[in-house]
């Protein structure tokens, strides 16, 4: 072997060295890492959240709503995160005429929280 192709050589066994250590190093620590268990509400009753329609909405919408709570919360969001629009609603209303004439055109997010859950679903709004 030339000094060149040794070295050559060397270099790829030191580059295969270092990728074997670093995965070895990867499944010790995530072997090892502590388990997190989260808990959720699984209520006999969950909060169901239609898509509305017509999507994408022009001037109105509609979205059917489920849930077992004496009232829940429909909030509406832009895209960026700014709340437009809070609706109340008793349990007794299950479908939500939404009027989005004032809104601008683009996405939103709608979400309704009830029964110590929140469900959360995305529309569109058209000119």
């Amino acid at each position: 072997m030339t000094n060149l192709t040794l070295k050559f050589t060397i270099m790829k066994l030191k580059l295969l060295f270092l990728i074997l250590f670093s995965m070895s190093l990867f499944v010790a620590y995530a072997t090892e890492a502590p388990v997190k268990v989260a808990v959720v509400n699984m209520s006999k009753n969950p909060v169901v959240l239609g898509q509305n329609y017509p999507n994408p909405a022009k001037g109105r919408t509609v979205i059917n709503v489920e849930f077992s709570a004496a009232q829940a919360v429909l909030s509406i969001y832009n895209i960026l995160g700014k709340l437009v629009e809070v609706i109340v609603i008793s349990s007794e209303k299950k479908t939500i005429s939404l009027d989005v004439s004032d809104y601008q055109e683009g996405i939103y997010l709608y979400s309704i929280e009830a029964d110590g859950q929140k469900v959360t679903k995305r529309m569109t709004v058209s000119k």
